[in-house]
């Protein structure tokens, strides 16, 4: 009996630590990408921009775009699997903020890229790229800030 339920308070614990850790990764891939590479797009000569973009393009898949997904999914999971300490009001939250960085980036951030998909880095191509990422990037930022609360909350009141 002590055996199971030391079990489930790690496989509880575990999806927390989880969550936490492929949300964190995903903010720092957020940060790198609204200051260090969509910035970058700007400086590549026009004429190599639409081979540089595709290049990219090729390179995103495992690093990005499955992150992303898994953070959403390791959210749904705290459902099924969360500390004592966890709200479910808690979980809520953190849903919103899945499904509203995914609006944002159904919604204005992929199409953003067609200009950029066609060729464009131009200033103009880039500003609603750029806005869309760092609101994405905000997004991020909210969603690790309160993981990161119930984590120091389940540390305090764990015995």
């Amino acid at each position: 009996m002590v055996c199971r339920y030391a079990r489930a308070m790690w496989l509880k614990a575990g999806s927390l630590v989880l969550c936490s850790a492929v949300n964190g990764y995903l903010l720092a891939v957020m940060v790198l990408f609204a200051t260090v590479v969509y910035p970058g797009f700007a400086v590549v000569d026009k004429s190599a921009f639409p081979a540089h973009y595709t290049a990219f393009n090729g390179h995103i898949g495992l690093p990005v775009v499955a992150p992303e997904f898994l953070a959403l999914v390791c959210t749904l999971l705290l459902y099924a699997w969360r500390p004592q300490s966890v709200s479910l009001a808690s979980v809520h939250a953190l849903v919103v903020l899945g499904v509203a960085y995914f609006v944002i980036t159904f919604g204005w951030h992929l199409p953003a890229h067609r200009a950029l998909a066609g060729g464009d880095n131009s200033a103009a191509a880039m500003g609603p790229l750029l806005s869309s990422q760092w609101l994405r990037t905000g997004v991020q930022v909210l969603r690790v800030a309160v993981l990161g609360w119930l984590s120091t909350r389940a540390l305090m009141l764990s015995p």
